[in-house]
């Protein structure tokens, strides 16, 4: 989502400034989404995740003559900007969570060494960049996600009824098991214990999935919990318009635009007391943050929650009217067109 609001904010930024703008994509295999990649674009190009071809494509642009900016949409392709041939003019790299917060690959950390900007989508990868990678920090630009601009709920969101729906949207691999579906799970015993009866819904796919089925088994909640799959736009928008909380208490968050998602629908949260989810819910103010671990105190948070519908309507209107002070595609239009105007105004045209 973040490179779809790049795209789109760039390509803008191209048409009206009169700027060649190509974009390579390595795992795309199809057209690109006509909403997003506009009239700003001389050319889109898809490699259908072949490595090769992106390095190919790459390299028929840059050596001919270097352009004014190359942005590395993910630290794995700004290998790169660092092989022998190339002589880049500036380089960018966008930065989102867990892929920086590691020891990187020699090629990486060249890379992030030598580029002129690091962007990165929250307060905590900034941290990250400069503490861990020695990134300086006049050269980190923090410019956070915003919600799709095609988002934008056109009617009040309304709850289902009983029984009450939590709700989860997150990759569900292995990989990805951080995001704390696990803990909501184990965490269900003692929501019903105190509520009653709960109806969880997660949203997404992966081969995580046996596992939190054998959980929810083991916990004796499994008439409880039903896994949806992956879902349209339209049938995700359903989910979050009929759904009572919002719960992710992920310990490894980049930023979480699932949180922006429920924010555009009233929604309030639970999200994780960890890295970068705390740049998009203020504890206490447009949700409740937790620690992954702590399964009395996401039960005690979700609980709170859904027995006070004082306090889950007024934590919901914080969080939508802070997802239009901060999080809108325009914000972080301003911020791209910012960003790209240094650039081009500090560089030889």
């Amino acid at each position: 989502m973040f490179c779809r609001s790049l795209c789109l904010a760039a390509g803008s930024w191209a048409e009206k400034n009169d700027v060649l703008l190509d974009a390579l994509v390595l795992n795309d295999c199809v057209a690109p989404d006509s909403r997003y990649v506009n009239g700003g674009f001389n050319q889109f190009v898809t490699a259908g995740k072949s490595r090769t071809r992106l390095a190919a494509s790459y390299l028929k642009r840059v050596l001919p003559k270097a352009p004014d900016l190359v942005v590395f949409g993910h630290i794995g392709l700004s290998k790169l900007a660092v092989l022998p041939a190339v002589r880049l003019r500036k380089s960018c790299i966008v930065a989102y969570g867990i892929e920086v917060w590691r020891s990187l690959p020699s090629m990486e950390a060249k890379a992030l060494s030598k580029a002129d900007a690091v962007l990165a989508i929250s307060d905590y990868t900034a941290r990250e960049l400069v503490t861990r990678h020695s990134v300086a920090s006049e050269r980190v630009r923090i410019i956070q996600p915003s919600l799709d601009p095609y988002w934008t709920p056109d009617e009040p969101a309304q709850e289902s009824g009983n029984p009450p729906i939590i709700l989860t949207v997150a990759r569900l691999s292995s990989g990805d098991n951080y995001k704390g579906v696990d803990s909501v799970i184990k965490s269900l015993p003692e929501v019903v214990d105190q509520i009653g009866r709960v109806e969880y819904r997660i949203v997404g796919s992966g081969d995580d999935i046996p596992r939190l089925q054998a959980l929810a088994r083991d916990a004796n909640v499994s008439q409880l919990v039903t896994f949806a799959g992956e879902l349209s736009a339209e049938s995700l928008r359903d989910e979050y318009r009929n759904c009572s909380l919002f719960v992710m208490p992920s310990e490894m968050e980049g930023f979480g635009i699932v949180f922006l998602e429920a924010m555009a629908y009233s929604k309030a949260a639970v999200g994780g007391a960890h890295a970068g989810t705390p740049s998009v819910i203020k504890d206490g103010e447009t949700g409740l943050l937790v620690n992954r671990s702590d399964l009395n105190g996401i039960a005690n948070a979700i609980v709170s929650i859904l027995k006070d519908g004082e306090l889950r309507d007024r934590l919901g209107r914080s969080g939508h009217k802070r997802l239009l002070d901060n999080f809108t595609f325009r914000s972080f239009e301003a911020n791209i067109d910012s960003y790209l105007r240094s650039v081009m105004e500090t560089g030889d045209r």
